[in-house]
């Protein structure tokens, strides 16, 4: 992470203020470890495309593998690669709003226009930190469950989400506090979702035989009563106009 800050705001660059002049990347450097814990580590498939690229190793990936410099392997490579520089990117810049989200400077050269005033980086700020919060306790576990990897890659709207297959046992296993019960709530809602459809199914069918069998009998003879009714009311007033 040190080289990656270095690069991208360079190595000695300093700004002053409130008075005192501060060294960037050493502040950046001080979220290191929440960097490398939330952003760098959970990046997917990185030994897999190392051993494509140095190795020549097959490319093993949604649960298929593809034969060295073929077409269909660079084009997985190609999105393994995409996916990590997307991420790597947000940990690059995610300590820089969370230490000088409101700094002039950095405004000028880093930010979209639409983001330079303090409410809409505040608001992009809290929007970022509950995705991040919800991916955390959420859509980690979720995909771990579903046995898949989301990898974010470059296409001509922007950034587009695909997900492959991978077997994830292993983050199953050692999943605990509310990732845990995320997980069991999907195992319900999979286990009683038939049930419920298989019930609400049973009792619609009740309800439509209720209505059509019994009341719709029921009205039918209401209306043949009064129809019934009506025909022997005007029966008389035909005799009499006859006599």
């Amino acid at each position: 992470m040190a080289s990656s800050y270095q690069r991208f705001f360079g190595k000695f660059t300093r700004i002053k203020t409130a008075g005192i002049e501060l060294e960037i990347v050493n502040i950046l450097l001080e979220d290191a470890v929440i960097v490398q814990t939330g952003i760098i580590n959970k990046i997917p498939l990185i030994s897999e495309l190392l051993s494509y690229l140095i190795f020549q190793t097959e490319l093993y990936i949604d649960n298929t593998s593809y034969l060295p410099g073929s077409e269909e392997a660079n084009e997985h490579a190609t999105m393994i690669l995409e996916n990590m520089l997307i991420h790597l990117a947000n940990a690059v810049m995610q300590p820089l709003l969370n230490r000088f989200a409101d700094t002039e400077i950095f405004k000028k050269d880093y930010y979209n226009r639409q983001l330079i005033s303090t409410r809409e980086i505040e608001r992009f700020r809290n929007d970022l930190s509950w995705k991040y919060r919800w991916q955390n306790y959420v859509g980690e576990a979720q995909k771990i469950f579903e046995s898949r990897y989301e990898l974010l890659v470059f296409a001509p709207r922007g950034i587009a989400k695909l997900f492959v297959y991978a077997p994830r046992n292993n983050e199953l296993t050692q999943l605990g506090g509310i990732p845990l019960v995320v997980t069991l709530l999907l195992e319900f809602r999979d286990a009683a979702t038939p049930r419920l459809q298989s019930l609400l199914s049973f009792l619609g069918n009740g309800v439509v035989f209720f209505l059509t069998r019994i009341v719709g009998r029921g009205v039918g003879l209401i209306v043949r009563g009064v129809l019934q009714g009506i025909g022997s009311a005007t029966l008389p007033d035909k005799k009499s106009n006859r006599e």
